[in-house]
């Protein structure tokens, strides 16, 4: 369609061209015409456009070949997910973390969204194929602080920690988190907070109370 519109207006300007200005104008101005033209043809052939959660985002081609290896370096039509009616690439992924991955192919910056879970954000780099270790320094801390929280909960779960004196409801109940460990909802901290009440003030709650 964008071709047969073009060669309408080349053709068009053509005409106008020979009453205005006569031949050798007309020359002139087709020339430039079909070089602006080409130029326009060569832009949208390079430019994608990436539906990523109902989010669209749009990229030239050559941005996406800057990490090699990688899901969006390897776009092909043949993919399932590509639609020829709308001409582009759906991902049911999470468009906020997205948005910081086409950042990255556009800048060479890995940066991290700290409106996420560091968790997540690892999952949406896996599955684009991208190395969590290309974080910048400026995120590094904020990004792995998420590990900390893993390792000192898993510590706390290994500390025999005796469960027939409280249990979870009571506890969360204790702490003012009830309604959140009802609906599920229960954060880091206050899954932590608990178990380090238990470690420090009941003595006989487990092994590792009875030395502190």
């Amino acid at each position: 369609m964008l071709y047969v519109v073009g060669i309408v207006c080349l053709l068009s300007l053509l005409v106008i061209s020979l009453l205005i200005k006569g031949l050798g104008g007309a020359v002139s101005a087709l020339i430039m015409y079909a070089q602006t033209f080409n130029r326009t043809v060569q832009d949208l052939d390079n430019r994608v456009i990436l539906n990523v959660g109902g989010i669209r985002f749009e990229t030239y081609k050559n941005t996406l070949r800057k990490i090699p290896a990688t899901r969006l370096s390897r776009l092909t039509e043949s993919l399932a997910n590509y639609d020829p009616v709308l001409n582009e690439y759906f991902f049911d992924r999470h468009p906020g973390v997205f948005a910081q991955i086409l950042n990255y192919y556009r800048t060479g910056k890995l940066h991290y969204p700290t409106n996420v879970c560091g968790p997540l954000f690892e999952e949406e780099l896996e599955f684009w194929g991208l190395d969590a270790n290309q974080v910048e320094p400026c995120c590094w801390m904020t990004y792995t602080c998420h590990r900390d929280t893993q390792q000192t909960l898993a510590i706390l779960d290994t500390l025999d920690i005796d469960s027939d004196k409280l249990t979870g409801e009571e506890l969360a109940r204790k702490f003012g988190h009830e309604e959140d460990y009802l609906s599920g909802r229960m954060s880091c901290w206050q899954k932590i907070k608990p178990k380090i009440w238990l470690l420090f003030d009941e003595p006989y709650s487990s092994n590792a109370a009875k030395i502190y």
